[in-house]
């Protein structure tokens, strides 16, 4: 078993990483050793498996578990590794926390559970018992589009006060909420946020405040990984050409595939027009690699951008 990275170091773009599946819709282990060896390739500055872009809600625990295992054996002790674990049923939350321990995972996010319209001190009370039972460093994970519901800083500030939670993974689509959370809690907590944006970047290298970004953006590859090597040198203007690179990579897919395709199937498109088999989204999501008009496209982007 790999010795864990401590939580003060993980710092940087960490990729999260989609779960290949197969035509039919089983696990594709393949498929799966080559997107992490791709990411790794890219020198992603940590991973992630089983996030939202892993579909983890489209898996069963079992999977889950088979996910994470092939993970550790595919990601050497130099690169943090981060498991998904939440779930409806907190004791799957459990029983997958402790598995991800037991494996030699740095580290887990926890969402709450989505669609029990939890709130206030029931959300603290359930993480607070979920870092009792799981012996692994949490990032609270705050993503109101999958669960309904935004935590507020306040909240995040009182549930980093809980002995286990270390950080956050904070996807509001508030800007402001971000750049809040990254200023009021990231001096001495793993704050990962949307922060590839030129407001946070004096925020990270003038103030020393917020770890990085955990994202799905890796199609752009090491560019990514450069933007926060460029902020932490403090060379902003450099990193801000490359955050305009991505806004305008990500308009671009958006005028063509539209925002109501579910991200994960996009980034597996934008994956296989990179030339890396991410596999299919599991039904009763529709995979884009079906419609040969779009992939063509969508790989002339992908040129346009990476070529």
């Amino acid at each position: 078993m790999t010795v864990p990275h401590h939580h003060r170091d993980w710092r940087g773009y960490f990729a999260a990483a989609p779960t290949p599946f197969d035509r039919d819709g089983a696990l594709d282990p393949g498929r799966l050793r080559d997107v992490l060896a791709w990411f790794l390739d890219q020198r992603a500055h940590g991973l992630v498996v089983n996030g939202t872009t892993g579909e983890w809600v489209a898996q069963s625990v079992s999977e889950r578990q088979t996910v994470l295992e092939i993970a550790r054996a595919a990601v050497g002790p130099e690169t943090p590794l981060l498991v998904g674990i939440g779930g409806i049923r907190p004791d799957d939350s459990v029983i997958l926390g402790r598995h991800a321990a037991n494996l030699g995972a740095d580290g887990a996010l926890l969402t709450i559970p989505p669609a029990r319209w939890l709130r206030g001190d029931e959300i603290f009370d359930f993480y607070a018992a979920m870092a009792r039972q799981i012996p692994l460093p949490l990032l609270v994970y705050n993503v109101p589009a999958a669960v309904g519901y935004d935590l507020p800083t306040e909240l995040l500030a009182r549930l980093l006060t809980v002995d286990g939670i270390v950080g956050v993974k904070d996807n509001t689509p508030s800007r402001e909420r971000r750049i809040r959370t990254l200023r009021d809690l990231g001096g001495h907590h793993a704050i990962f946020s949307d922060v590839l944006e030129p407001t946070a970047f004096p925020v990270l290298a003038n103030e020393r405040r917020g770890r990085g970004q955990i994202g799905s953006g890796m199609p752009l590859g090491s560019r990514l990984a450069d933007a926060f090597e460029l902020v932490w040198r403090r060379e902003i203007d450099h990193a801000r050409l490359i955050v305009d690179e991505l806004t305008e990579f990500k308009a671009a897919v958006l005028e063509l595939l539209g925002p109501e395709q579910p991200w994960h199937a996009q980034i597996k498109a934008l994956m296989f027009a990179a030339g890396v088999d991410a596999g299919f989204p599991r039904f009763p999501a529709r995979s884009i690699r079906d419609d040969e008009p779009a992939m063509a496209r969508l790989a002339a982007i992908v040129e346009k951008f990476m070529g």
